[in-house]
């Protein structure tokens, strides 16, 4: 459970506050009460985990962007949703709530076109055009928009626009019942339902003071791990096949494959759902699924690292990766990147080890400094390694007993729950309504803040290397479209 400290301060000093904290971002949202409503911002410092919370007096305050820049969509998705202006945020367009049209401006003809915090703009000027590349695109590809803006061969710009399909998940989640809730939770980024489950079981059970099973840790262990090494994969087979690399690709698809058939062999479907709730898992494992799971894994990790060796030794693959979307330590830190993104920028940041949940002990996180999309997949084929020899730990030292406790009453006011899915830091945080049920819930996935940075990696890259750098991000726009 993650204690969390309170604190209060007056709205038009907030950004003071959070600068002199010197933490990271983590979430920031409105909830509101008859009488006021209120803005609370959940930074990470080295004091641990703290709530600032302050009263917003009218219909605006000043924005945090100008000093905090990992708050610029966090304040924009507010603004959509609540109507509240955060006066002098950089730019201020639309997110959630796409606006009617784009606004052309001037390409400007002796300086850089490129600020901190540019929208979807058109650009325009000599040779200069834009390639509006989706939202809807071929394939299995998540719903999102990309305005490509260049000139012929360097991009000047790529805007991103997404929540075309935004669901009210977070709504929905308190409108059902509490024990169908985290059925909901599981669901907004298929690819990760373990670390939404887990994220939101942790606030639940916090709130009721629910301890779990030393059992049931080590299962969820198992499982969020497992689900960790199929989401790398696909990782790994988009970037084989942007590089026509039709073997290797076809390689480790059929790797990607068994993993989802072990996950069905073990909990009854390919994406693990239904398998995390809160107290627990449903999941009981027997002596021949832990012989199942360590056999087909031994051979597993034998087949990947042969492949991989192949790979690693390919010239057609390093050559289009290596240098490609590079992000720097200090945007990956300033936007508050997550994950194998700002690990493999060189931000050492893993929520199993910083905030541990489920038993998760000491291990080496993988961080890479050079930044680039290749440094992304060299951190994703360390996590690779890692994961099987979690579960391998996990399984040699399952200990006996329950796999569940029941739920008690919700006790506390407010809880945050925290996991790290294979696209990083998942976050929940929760308000109860009585006992039984809950009357506020906020959700933050990886991707929200890892799209922040998305238009910085493609500054002064190549049109024919968009696809290599984008899949190196591994984004999920479902879980922005919560």
């Amino acid at each position: 459970m993650i204690g969390v400290e309170d604190r209060h301060c007056d709205v038009q000093a907030l950004a003071a506050v959070l600068e002199q904290l010197s933490g990271r971002l983590m979430m920031l949202f409105v909830t509101a009460t008859e009488a006021a409503r209120e803005l609370s911002a959940i930074v990470w410092s080295d004091d641990g985990v703290i709530r600032v919370r302050s009263p917003i007096p009218g219909d605006s305050y000043p924005a945090l962007t100008p000093h905090v820049p990992s708050a610029h969509w966090f304040e924009r998705e507010l603004h959509d949703l609540w109507g509240i202006v955060p006066e002098g945020h950089p730019r201020l367009e639309p997110l959630v709530r796409h606006g009617p049209e784009q606004v052309e401006i001037e390409l400007p003809a002796n300086g850089d076109i490129r600020t901190e915090h540019r929208g979807a703009e058109r650009l325009s000027g000599p040779g200069v055009f834009v390639i509006p590349y989706g939202p809807v695109r071929s394939g299995v590809f998540e719903t999102a928009q990309f305005l490509v803006q260049t000139g012929g061969e360097d991009i000047a710009y790529c805007a991103q626009r997404l929540f075309f399909k935004r669901r009210g998940a977070e709504r929905r989640i308190c409108e059902v019942p509490l024990d169908l809730s985290v059925l909901v939770a599981e669901r907004v980024s298929g690819t990760s339902s373990v670390a939404h489950a887990l994220a939101f079981s942790h606030a639940l059970e916090s709130l009721a003071q629910t301890d779990v099973p030393p059992r049931a840790q080590a299962i969820r262990r198992v499982l969020a791990e497992l689900e960790r090494l199929y989401n790398h994969l696909e990782v790994t087979v988009r970037e084989c096949e942007d590089a026509a690399l039709a073997v290797a690709q076809a390689q480790f698809a059929v790797l990607k494959e068994r993993l989802h058939r072990l996950a069905a062999a073990v909990v009854g479907n390919r994406f693990l759902r239904g398998a995390i709730v809160p107290g627990g898992v449903r999941v009981h494992f027997d002596n021949s699924t832990v012989d199942l799971l360590r056999s087909e894994l031994r051979d597993w990790k034998r087949d990947f690292a042969r492949t991989l060796s192949v790979l690693l030794r390919t010239d057609s693959f390093l050559d289009r990766l290596v240098s490609a979307g590079p992000l720097s330590e200090r945007d990956a830190r300033d936007f508050g990147s997550v994950g194998p993104v700002a690990r493999g920028s060189g931000v050492d940041l893993d929520t199993r080890r910083d905030l541990p949940y489920d038993g998760y002990g000491t291990f080496e996180v993988a961080t890479h400094s050079d930044g680039d999309a290749m440094a992304r997949m060299e951190v994703r084929f360390q996590e690779v390694e890692s994961s099987v020899t979690l579960i391998e730990e996990a399984l040699s030292t399952l200990p006996t007993g329950p796999a569940r406790t029941e739920l008690g009453a919700l006790v506390r006011d407010c809880a945050l729950g925290a996991s790290e899915s294979a696209r990083g830091e998942t976050l929940y945080w929760l308000e109860p309504a009585g006992s039984r049920s809950l009357r506020f819930c906020k959700l933050r996935a990886a991707s929200f803040m890892n799209f922040g940075i998305f238009n910085r990696v493609f500054e002064s890259q190549v049109l024919t290397d968009f696809a290599f750098i984008e899949h190196s991000l591994g984004l999920s726009p479902a879980g922005c479209d919560a």
